[in-house]
Order: structure tokens, then sequence, then C-alpha cells
């Protein structure tokens, strides 16, 4: 441990919070001449940090000039890193402490790491819209009144029940106009004219379709004998 080199670093760099420890940390391990060899996965640990994120950081420390490294140049093939802080102001005064971190180089991160145990996964960069969102989004987006009606079915009649939904606040989702349809086809089948099928949903408020209920015929009276020659007498 230089002190030399600690005190440099805690006077003259620009940096502050994260990337200011890891330049401490390499400080730490480095010469009066700012000249250290620790690994990546020391430096995380040391900074109690994951790897990938000690590896953003050195590569930040780079791009601002207060790190260098030359890979493979220290005992053994590791990296050698130089703690290079800015020179101080004149008259001494010290660097502001307060210089945002630069995230923007790639070049010169370390390669001779060890893998750390994996913490929080780091959050999907996926903005994909969640399900419930893009179904709302998809049913604003469809037109029932534009759908592709049979035959037997008078647009009017189909325009005019798609308006109602859409007055009352519910419109019509693609899942339900199929469904409508197909019922409608069932009605027509049973006896039922379409038109006056939505004319009679229309008129009673319903969402749905339905076709207007019969009344029941009323039964004769069953006349007997008496009844019948009664007017014979």
């Amino acid at each position: 441990m230089s002190v030399r080199t600690m005190s440099r670093v805690w006077d003259c760099s620009a940096h502050s919070g994260n990337a200011l420890l890891m330049l401490l940390a390499i400080a730490d391990f480095a010469d009066d001449d700012g000249r250290a060899y620790p690994s990546v996965s020391t430096l995380a640990k040391k900074c109690r940090i994951q790897l990938r994120g000690a590896q953003k950081i050195l590569a930040a420390l780079i791009a601002s000039g207060e790190l260098a490294v030359d890979l493979n140049a220290g005992p053994k093939g590791c990296n050698q890193y130089t703690v290079k802080p800015p020179p101080p102001l004149s008259g001494g005064a010290p660097l502001s402490h307060g210089a945002p971190l630069s995230h923007g180089s790639r070049g010169g991160v370390p390669r001779d790491a060890e893998p750390l145990s994996h913490g929080t996964p780091e959050p999907s960069l996926n903005h994909q819209e969640p399900p419930l969102v893009a179904r709302k989004r998809a049913a604003r987006s469809f037109d029932a009144s534009k759908v592709s009606l049979p035959d037997w079915l008078p647009l009017e009649s189909w325009q005019a029940w798609v308006a109602d939904r859409k007055e009352r606040g519910k419109p019509v989702t693609e899942r339900a106009a199929a469904g409508q349809l197909a019922k409608l086809q069932r009605y027509r089948k049973e006896g039922h004219d379409p038109a006056g099928v939505i004319a009679h949903s229309i008129a009673s408020g319903y969402q749905g379709l339905y076709p207007e209920r019969q009344q029941p015929t009323q039964r004769r009276p069953v006349l007997d004998a008496d009844d019948i020659f009664a007017g014979a007498r």
C-alpha cells in the first residue's frame, strides 16, 4: 500500500461514489508510482460489488484518464494498473469530487477475473408492453362495424348495435363480435329474424343479442256436450 498514491486519489480525483472507492481500492495495492496488479475479482470483493459492476467501473475510470491498464504486463501475465489522478490545481486546491462518472468506454477492461457468486440479476431491458395493456390497446383499435358480415345480416342493423354498445361504454371486441355473429346464425336457424333480434336487444338495453321471447298461446277452454248444444235448446 502506498500512502502517497492514496493521498493523491483523495486530493485530486474528480470521481465520487463507487468510482472513487474502486480507485482507492487499487491504490491500496499500488506502489508510490501508482502501479498495482490486483485481479478484477479481488477488486470487486474489496468494493462489495458484483464482477460485472467492477468491470464497468474500471472501464469508466480508464476512459476518464485516471486509470491506465496494460494487459498481461504484470507478474505471471496479470494486468498492470496505474493510478493516474489529475494533478492538483494551482495553489494545491483539490479538485471537486462531484464530477459524474463516465460510462461510455468499452475498452481496457481486464480479463483475468475469477467469477463471483451471482447476486440479484440485472433487470431485463425488454420494454414490451404488459399483456393486459397490449390487449386493451388491441381492443381499442378493433372496429366491429367493419367486420365481414353474412348475406343474411343487414349492415345497418349490425352497425346500429355496434354503435349502441359504444355509446354504453362497452365497445364490441373482436372476440365478442365473432361470438354474437355465431349466435345470430343460430337464432336464424331457429326461425328468428336477425335484424329483429338486434332491434329487440337494443330496445331492451342488452349488451348481447337475444331474441324476443314468444308469449305462450292461451289454451281454449275445453267445452263439454252441454256447452256445445246449450244454444240448441
